[in-house]
C-alpha cells in the first residue's frame, strides 16, 4: 500500500463518521420546512451526479442524457405502486433494474462511440425517454401521474420533508458508498483504466465491452433510484420535470466538486442544487454570479474543487500507466 492509499484510507476513516453525523443533526438547526425541501433537493442530486460519475468519472463515457435514466426510474416506481399496488421498497427495486437493463441496452450499441457522438446519442436517448413519457397512455402523457404513494414501513409513513430528508440522504450516502468501494476494487480499476487508455487496458486482457456497459448500466440503476425517491417525495410526475437542462446541470455538478472523486459530485450537488436557493433574493444576479464561479473555478482548478490536476495536468500519462499496472 503506497502514500497516496494510506492518506486517502486515513481520510475516509476520518471524513465519513463526521459527514454522516453532520447529516444526522443538521435538521436540529433548521426551522423550517423550506430548508429541508432543498436539502431532500441536494441529496437526490448528489445520488444523481454519483451514478454519472460512474459513466463519465470512472470510465470516460459521456453521457448528456442521465435525466432519461431519473425519468425511468420515476414512472416504473410510480406506474407499479399505483396501478399494481406495490409498496414503494419493492417498486424501487424493480425500478433500479429497469434503470439498470435501460442502461446496459444503451450502452451496448454505444460502446463504439466517443467524444461528441457519444454524447449527441446520450442526449438523443433523454430526450426519446421524455418523448415516450409525453405519448404513452401508461404515462397519462402531458397530464402526468398523481397521487403516487409515499413510502411506508409498518404503520410509519415518509410523508413529511424531516423524514424525506432523512430517507433520501440515507440513500446518497449507500450510493457514495457503494461508488467508493467500487473504485478501490478491482472493477474500478479496470474502469478507470478503461478511462485512461483503452489500448493499454486491452492489452492486459480488460474486457472493454463488459466495463463500458456495466458502468451505464449501474449509473442508470442509481440514478433510477434518484427518480423513485422523487416520484414519491413529490407525489405527481410529468414529462416535462425531466429535461436536458437537467442532465445538464447534473453533468456540471459532477465536473465542478471533482470529475472522478467520490466527495466531488456531491459537493457540486451542494453548491449548484443549495447556492441558488442561498441567492434568491438576489435573482437578477444569481445566474451570473453562479456562471463566473464556474469560470473562475474552471480556469484554476480544471480538475474540480475536489479533483486533482494529473486529472487533467501533466502527469496524466504516468497515471495512466499506473492504473493499468494495478488492474
Amino acid at each position: 500500500m503506497d502514500g497516496e492509499v494510506k492518506r486517502s484510507v486515513r481520510f475516509a476513516v476520518v471524513s465519513w463518521p463526521l459527514f454522516v453525523a453532520a447529516l444526522v443533526v443538521a435538521p436540529v438547526f433548521i426551522s423550517n420546512d423550506y430548508m429541508l425541501h432543498v436539502l431532500v433537493l441536494i441529496g437526490l442530486y448528489a445520488i444523481l451526479a454519483e451514478s454519472l460519475n460512474i459513466v463519465v468519472g470512472f470510465t470516460g463515457q459521456f453521457s448528456l442524457g442521465h435525466a432519461g435514466f431519473w425519468a425511468v426510474g420515476a414512472y416504473v416506481s410510480a406506474i407499479l405502486m399505483i396501478r399494481l399496488g406495490l409498496s414503494f421498497w419493492t417498486a424501487s427495486v424493480m425500478s433500479m433494474l429497469a434503470g439498470y437493463f435501460t442502461g446496459v441496452l444503451l450502452g451496448l450499441p454505444a460502446m463504439r462511440l466517443k467524444g461528441d457522438y457519444l454524447c449527441i446519442v446520450t442526449l438523443g436517448f433523454g430526450e426519446i425517454v421524455r418523448i415516450f413519457a409525453t405519448n404513452l397512455e401508461v404515462t397519462r402523457g402531458p397530464m402526468g401521474i398523481p397521487g403516487i404513494p409515499t413510502p411506508q414501513i409498518g404503520g410509519f409513513s415518509f410523508d413529511s420533508e424531516l423524514s424525506m430528508y432523512y430517507l433520501c440522504w440515507a440513500c446518497a450516502v449507500v450510493t457514495m458508498y457503494i461508488a467508493a468501494r467500487m473504485r478501490h476494487s478491482r472493477f474500478g480499476r479496470a474502469l478507470m483504466s478503461v478511462r485512461d487508455d483503452e489500448l493499454a487496458a486491452v492489452s492486459l486482457g480488460v474486457n472493454m465491452t463488459y466495463y463500458k456497459v456495466q458502468a451505464f448500466g449501474i449509473g442508470g440503476m442509481f440514478a433510477a433510484l434518484a427518480g423513485s425517491l422523487y416520484a414519491s417525495w413529490t407525489t405527481f410526475i410529468s414529462p416535462d420535470v425531466f429535461q436536458f437542462s437537467d442532465s445538464a446541470n447534473i453533468f456540471c455538478m459532477m465536473i465542478l466538486g471533482g470529475l472522478g472523486t467520490i466527495a466531488g459530485p456531491v459537493l457540486g450537488a451542494f453548491l449548484l442544487a443549495g447556492l441558488p436557493e442561498v441567492l434568491r433574493q438576489f435573482a437578477e444576479f444569481r445566474l451570473i454570479v453562479l456562471g463566473l464561479l464556474m469560470i473562475i473555478l474552471m480556469i484554476y482548478r480544471p480538475g474540480g474543487i475536489l479533483g486533482s490536476y494529473d486529472t487533467a495536468g501533466s502527469t496524466r500519462q504516468v497515471r495512466r500507466r499506473k492504473i493499468a499496472r494495478e488492474v
